[in-house]
């Protein structure tokens, strides 16, 4: 065979279009990596945003209902209180009619 130069290795790709394909692939692959490991954290944030929201919401109202339970409580407290002083003013009551029938005794034996 006479050679004529590169004639014994065939060039089959002299633009270096396979190489261009095989890279641009790659890059495609990548990027679309990229963009799923950003949604997979994004989504990840989301949901935790959402749990912090809904946990804080779930909290405010446990604690506004704590709030007015403790309110409803010592309201309850302040009216068993009323109740315990309308239950001396009554032992109070029960010992001026004991002194009053005491000096009424004294007085009218006194008028005799």
């Amino acid at each position: 065979m006479s050679g004529s130069g590169n004639t014994d290795v065939p060039n089959e790709d002299p633009l270096g279009i396979d190489k261009l394909t095989i890279d641009y692939d790659y890059l495609v692959y990548r990027i679309q990596e990229y963009v799923a490991s950003i949604q997979l954290e994004t989504t990840a944030i989301c949901r935790r945003q959402n749990e912090l929201i809904r946990e804080q919401i779930v909290d405010q109202v446990v604690e506004k209902n704590i709030d007015g339970l403790n309110s409803i409580l010592g309201k309850c407290q302040e009216l068993e209180n009323h109740f315990e002083m309308l239950e001396q003013i009554a032992v109070i009551s029960e010992s001026f009619k004991m002194r009053l029938a005491q000096v009424l005794r004294e007085y009218r034996q006194l008028k005799r």
